[in-house]
């Protein structure tokens, strides 16, 4: 991959090109996960949640179960399609690279949001993560792993999303559980499917839910 490529303006301009057809035409699917990962959270908790696009439908969702959100997103059309949406949570443009909280979410949840960073921003954000969860806090994480082993996952980053080039990368277990347990994160649960959908093709989804223990 060409390291003088800026991922997080391809990106951006990527989303804010997409985003009406996205929300008009695609909804995604809620794991299990989903649903273990707000079961153990405390009432009333305050989520971070990573590029919440059209707010639909987990920062909705959230928002149900009595949570305060706040979302972040790239992508300018993502905020305004997900304000529309979502008007009790707080959603502001904001790169996942930006964030500076700290102690200050009870969880945070990145569904499909992190796979679009290369691995020095993967690590660097996994840091600002980490930093922003109180202790105990809990982090929801789910992206693509690769389909099958020995696959070079820095071959063919760049792909094409209804009509639009955007840096994706797949992660490895190996890789994620690397990286976030010497920061203080515990695995309590990881899930895999097989997903398959017209805009995005066949997905090997991997979601993983980690507690921070110090």
């Amino acid at each position: 991959m060409n390291r003088d490529l800026d991922i997080i303006s391809l990106n951006k301009k990527a989303w804010n090109r997409v985003a009406k057809k996205y929300e008009t035409d695609y909804l995604p699917k809620v794991s299990s996960l989903f649903d273990f990962f707000c079961s153990q959270l405390p009432t009333g908790s305050f989520i971070l949640d990573l590029g919440s696009g059209t707010g639909l439908p987990y920062a909705k969702k959230f928002i149900k179960k009595g949570f305060k959100v706040l979302g972040i997103d790239i992508s300018s059309q993502m905020i305004k399609i997900a304000q529309r949406n979502v008007p009790d949570a707080e959603f502001i443009e904001k790169s996942m690279t930006e964030l500076d909280y700290e102690n200050k979410f009870n969880g945070v949840f990145s569904s499909y949001t992190m796979l679009l960073l290369d691995p020095p921003l993967f690590k660097d954000v996994s840091k600002r993560v980490v930093q922003s969860l109180k202790k105990e806090g809990l982090f929801y994480l789910s992206l693509n792993e690769p389909w099958e082993e020995n696959i070079d996952v820095d071959g063919e980053v760049i792909i094409e999303i209804m009509g639009e080039k955007m840096y994706s990368r797949a992660y490895t277990e190996e890789e994620i559980l690397d990286t976030f347990s010497p920061l203080g994160l515990k695995c309590l649960k990881i899930y895999r499917k097989k997903l398959s959908s017209e805009e995005f093709g066949i997905e090997h989804m991997m979601a993983l839910v980690f507690e921070k223990i110090v």
